[in-house]
């Protein structure tokens, strides 16, 4: 067995032994519901803290305005004239950088704050701070030295349950970690009483007031310094497009998919330009009816590009840039975890299931902080940071549809659910045969209507194949024929039988992916023999048809009750 998939099932199993009370103390005590503890309701309010709330006035002031084709000194000039704004622009600091006022731009406002429009003046190697009512047009570097000292007042944060020590943890490795001093940055966090004094930028101070908002009301996932823009760009995701690209050129394709979707989506022509990818970059694709996402994942697969969502557009970039650009969340998981060890034990479920490289603990970059128990703060990037709302899910569907038991041993006749992840018309073909194939009595009918065993299929994410054979969920790439890129269906079956038959249903899914070798006696051994359990109860992690579906260990507890 793996690293991974052990850390994964020792993970799940403690998360629901540990989280199964709530589920215990509503059977046990029917008649005292009104005085006991129920699972607390998760509210999917808030989605963001709107970072316009954080902004100086005339930055959150709304706008419209249009610069297709047009240059960095007719952006300064509008926002000086249109807006009122007092605007410096460091000039000897862009010459040293070849940046000058002639500078090509094309952006556009449509009803949008003002500071979305600076924001992205960074991909031109600019950046922007706000200091005694002036505007200051700069570089990253000198933006970067611009420290602010300020004061917050959190005693409400403190009778909330968080102490000085949680909080200031979650505010330094959840909030640009790289920039606290205690990993050798210039940020300060101090604490005096029930007053917080930090010393860093402006950008990151607005990161720390929309983190505290976010811990004084989250919901199911609250990011702390988002603009709502992005949230309906994630929703865009979602949406279905038809696509159909013969030798397109890149630039041309993005524009018809960004039609196609009504999303703002552009490349990032500079990041490009140093990955050596041409806008012109041929594009053959062909899909009907996929979602975006899917759609994005096709075309971009073999180029190393990706997207991210970021001041309310959606951008072609690369793999490396995106894996820089890190959003903050606050999670609401007050019905997964009530105490320190239940704490532990979901942020070891979610550190081994959810991309396990691209966390702290496997020296990625992403962090898992729980400031109090139920509340999660998770520093990530924003397609992690969907993976972890979706574990939590379905963690909330198991836990709620689970019951404890104590087992010191193992029982062979236990009851427990696993997702079969395979390709769709296997599993939709299994989900019918499997019932004759598998000891036919133990399937829920009307000849045997007390019987454990049920089936169903759920449709589960398309794996996007690329010209080497490789699957990626992850990264994207552009095709360079319709050949080289396949969208590959797939659907999950959901079994509920014994753990005994669990063996027989693993061993027979793997004889229909592979086929028993010509001249075999496949009775010798029976079901079962080629290769111990079957993994992880109902919180197995779907198991994917690309590697064996039978892990070699059983976890000690997991049951699904019986409706």
């Amino acid at each position: 067995m793996s690293i991974r998939s052990l850390l994964r099932c020792c993970g799940i199993c403690l998360l629901l032994g540990l989280s199964a009370h709530w589920v215990q103390a509503a059977e046990d005590k029917p008649a005292a519901a009104a005085t006991e503890k129920k699972i607390p309701e998760i509210s999917d309010e808030p989605r963001t803290v709107d970072p316009a709330t954080l902004m100086p006035k005339k930055l959150a002031a709304r706008a419209t305005v249009d610069f297709s084709d047009s240059s960095l000194r007719e952006v300064l000039d509008w926002l000086r004239d249109e807006q009122g704004l007092v605007v410096l622009l460091e000039k000897n600091a862009l010459a040293e950088k070849g940046i000058s006022l002639s500078e090509p731009l094309s952006d556009h406002l449509n009803d949008a704050p003002i500071y979305l429009l600076l924001n992205r003046l960074r991909s031109l190697g600019l950046d922007w701070y706000f200091e005694n009512e002036i505007l200051h047009i700069t570089t990253a570097e000198i933006a970067e030295e611009q420290l602010q000292l300020q004061s917050y007042n959190i005693s409400d944060l403190f009778e909330a349950g968080y102490d000085e020590d949680s909080l200031a943890d979650a505010v330094t490795t959840t909030v640009k970690p790289e920039s606290w001093q205690e990993i050798g940055g210039p940020g300060v966090y101090q604490t005096l009483g029930d007053v917080v004094f930090v010393r860093q930028t402006g950008d990151i101070q607005r990161q720390v007031q929309g983190l505290f908002a976010a811990l004084r009301k989250h919901g199911r996932q609250t990011f702390s310094y988002d603009p709502p823009a992005n949230l309906q760009l994630q929703q865009k995701l979602m949406e279905n497009v038809s696509v159909n690209f013969k030798e397109t050129p890149l630039e041309d394709a993005v524009k018809t998919l960004a039609t196609e979707a009504n999303v703002d989506m552009r490349l990032d022509k500079p990041d490009l330009l140093k990955q050596g990818i041409r806008e012109r970059e041929p594009i053959t694709l062909s899909l009907t009816d996929r979602n975006l996402e899917t759609a994005l994942r096709a075309m971009l697969l073999d180029l190393k590009l990706t997207w991210v969502l970021q001041d309310g557009v959606l951008w072609i970039t690369s793999v490396d840039k995106a894996g820089k650009i890190m959003k903050t969340a606050v999670y609401d998981v007050r019905d997964l975890c009530r105490d320190d060890n239940e704490s532990d034990a979901l942020y070891d479920a979610i550190s081994s299931q959810a991309n396990p490289e691209l966390w702290e603990i496997r020296s990625g970059p992403g962090q898992l902080n729980f400031p109090q128990a139920g509340t999660l703060v998770v520093y990530a990037q924003d397609q992690l940071h969907q993976e972890v709302l979706g574990l939590l899910e379905t963690y909330r569907t198991a836990l709620r549809s689970s019951k404890p038991r104590e087992i010191e041993a193992v029982d062979p006749q236990e009851v427990v659910t696993v997702y079969y992840r395979l390709h769709a018309n296997v599993a939709h073909s299994l989900s019918f045969h499997l019932q004759y194939l598998v000891e036919p009595d133990s399937w829920e009918n009307e000849d045997h209507p007390d019987a454990p065993g049920e089936i169903s299929l759920v449709e589960s994410v398309p794996d996007i194949q690329g010209a080497e054979g490789k699957l990626s969920l992850a990264v994207a790439g552009q095709a360079a024929d319709a050949a080289r890129t396949a969208v590959i269906s797939r659907a999950v079956l959901v079994i509920r039988q014994t753990r005994e038959n669990h063996k027989k249903i693993a061993e027979v899914i793997n004889r229909v992916r592979t086929g028993d070798p010509i001249g075999v006696d496949t009775q010798q051994g029976g079901f079962g023999g080629g290769g111990g359990g079957f993994g992880g109860g109902y919180f197995s992690p779907a198991l994917d048809a690309t590697s064996n579906v039978v892990p070699k260990s059983l976890p000690q507890k997991s049951q699904l009750p019986k409706e």
